[in-house]
């Protein structure tokens, strides 16, 4: 396999099947693979993941109980062949030609050669992509105290997609069980010299045709962050 791109899904169904669609030109190379993470939904995604044994480099595993987006995310990343591994979100809001277009970025002899590389996207024009300013306050907010923390430049902590070689995975000592799993392979590929290459993309909010954000509400966005920063000491110790 060459590259594995791993999806976590939750309670995604009627967004799956348009994901699939956008993702057909990657598909149609059969070195390259998709794994989808049903992560604990409560909708009919698992029905839908029957519909995708017809496709021979899709596969598909089950997590019986959401417990966070790295959590699931770990599951499928374990699961990955190929020998790199790229993931992102199912909800759309990140274009998937963006996602692509990270792996036209590994094409340039230079980073292959390298073989530490770490791409990772950066969203741009915030307000013009539906942010509302609580948003921009808790992303600005996290990389203020992790750039801090780490006394390491950290920007832009959950942007994505994410890709890098798949002996990263055997290198990490501690995976987050929920977003914070981006902080682990962010500070990860810093502190070991890997070649970061970020490149800037649009999240928009209002992108995601069905379904709602885990954080879409302030109360969220302050315990979420609160869980960040504990898992930001935990990363700290590992």
């Amino acid at each position: 396999m060459e590259i594995s791109l791993v999806i976590p899904c939750y309670n995604e169904e009627k967004n799956i099947p348009i994901l699939i669609k956008r993702y057909n030109k990657f598909l149609n190379n059969k070195k390259n693979e998709i794994i989808l993470v049903d992560n604990g939904s409560t909708d009919n995604t698992a029905n839908v993941f029957k519909k995708l044994k017809k496709y021979k480099n899709i596969r598909t595993t089950k997590v019986k109980k959401n417990i966070g987006f790295g959590y699931g995310l770990k599951k499928g990343l374990f699961k990955a062949k190929g020998k790199s591994i790229l993931y992102s979100h199912a909800d759309m809001e990140i274009d998937p030609t963006d996602v692509l277009y990270s792996i036209k970025i590994l094409q340039n002899k230079s980073i292959i050669d390298n073989k530490k590389y770490f791409i990772k996207g950066n969203r741009i024009n915030k307000r013009k992509n539906y942010w509302s300013w609580n948003d921009i306050f808790f992303s600005w907010s996290l990389t203020a105290i992790s750039t801090i923390l780490f006394r390491r430049f950290l920007f832009d902590i959950h942007g994505q997609p994410v890709l890098f070689p798949k002996k990263m995975l055997k290198e990490i000592q501690y995976f987050p069980n929920d977003f914070s799993i981006d902080l682990a392979f962010y500070v990860h590929a810093k502190k070991n010299n890997y070649q970061i290459i970020r490149f800037p993309l649009n999240f928009n909010k209002k992108r995601r045709y069905f379904g709602s954000g885990s954080s879409s509400t302030t109360y969220k966005k302050i315990k979420a962050s609160s869980e960040q920063l504990y898992q930001c000491v935990k990363i700290l110790l590992n």
